[in-house]
C-alpha cells in the first residue's frame, strides 16, 4: 500500500487547508495546540488553511494522528459528512433533503500494521486479516527455496492469481506439468486442484490473491505432503 498522493488540480483540495480548517474547529483546536501537538510552526498551519502552502504526505500523517482522521480527510474530505454541520444534506450541491446515500465496501490495510505469518517454507503478510464474508483473500509472500517435496500443498474453492514479484518460482498444479515463474510473470489457477508454489535457487517475493466465495468456501481449505511417488499418480497432459 502507498501513501495517498497529493491530488493536481483544485488549490483547497491540493493543500488539504480547508478540510484541515473545518476538522480543527470540529475539534475546538487552536493553531497553537495543533502545532503543539504535530511539531508544525503555527505560521505554517495557518499558510496551510488559507490554501497559500502545499500539505505534504508527512504534514498530512502528522495532523492526521493529532486530529485522529484518517488520511483520507485531509485530501478534501470527499464524500464525507461536514464536520460542524453534521451532514451534507440541504447544502448546495449536495444531496436533497431526506436522501441516503450508499456506498461500496472499502477497507484499508495499512502495511505497518501488518504481522507477518509463517506457513510452511514461507513468510506471509496477509492483506485485510481474517474475514469469512470476504470473498477475496490475498497474500505477499516471502518463500525460501526448499523442494517441493518438503513443501506444503493447498487446495480450496475458487480460483487464484500468482504474481512473482522478485525472484524465481515453481508452481506444481494437480493435473498439470510444472510452471516456472520468473519475476514479473502471473498465473490463474484453478484452486480446488491441489497445488504448491516454491522457490528456486534464492528466495521468491510472490502476491497471492485468491477468489474461494465468503462463506463456506472460506472454510473449505485444505493442506497436505505429496510425496514424488505420489504426486506422480496424478495425470498431466503430454508435452508439445
Amino acid at each position: 500500500m502507498t501513501r495517498p498522493s497529493v491530488p493536481a488540480g483544485d488549490d483547497d483540495a491540493a493543500t488539504g487547508g480547508e478540510a484541515l480548517r473545518r476538522i480543527r474547529k470540529s475539534r475546538r483546536l487552536t493553531l497553537e495546540q495543533v502545532s503543539q501537538l504535530t511539531g508544525i510552526p503555527t505560521s505554517s498551519l495557518s499558510r496551510i488553511e488559507n490554501t497559500r502552502l502545499r500539505l505534504t504526505v508527512d504534514k498530512m500523517h502528522l495532523l492526521a494522528k493529532a486530529l485522529e482522521v484518517p488520511v483520507e480527510r485531509l485530501l478534501g474530505d470527499v464524500g464525507a459528512e461536514d464536520e460542524t454541520s453534521g451532514g451534507g444534506a440541504g447544502r448546495v450541491g449536495g444531496p436533497p433533503q431526506g436522501a441516503r446515500r450508499s456506498a461500496g465496501r472499502l477497507t484499508v490495510d495499512r502495511a505497518p500494521e501488518r504481522r507477518p505469518e509463517r506457513f510452511c517454507d514461507a513468510m506471509v503478510h496477509y492483506l485485510f486479516g481474517a474475514d469469512e464474508a470476504r470473498a477475496l483473500d490475498c497474500g505477499h509472500f516471502h518463500f525460501q527455496p526448499v523442494s517441493v517435496w518438503e513443501s506444503e500443498f493447498v487446495r480450496h474453492p475458487g480460483e487464484k492469481v500468482v504474481y512473482v514479484i522478485k525472484g524465481t518460482a515453481v508452481a506444481y498444479v494437480q493435473g498439470q506439468n510444472p510452471v516456472l515463474l520468473e519475476e514479473g510473470d502471473a498465473l490463474h489457477m484453478d484452486s480446488s486442484a491441489w497445488h504448491s508454489v516454491v522457490a528456486v535457487n534464492q528466495p521468491a517475493e510472490v502476491l497471492v490473491t485468491y477468489f474461494h466465495g465468503g462463506g463456506k468456501g472460506y472454510d473449505a481449505f485444505e493442506s497436505r505432503a505429496f510425496s514424488r511417488e505420489a504426486w506422480a499418480a496424478f495425470p498431466v497432459p503430454d508435452d508439445e
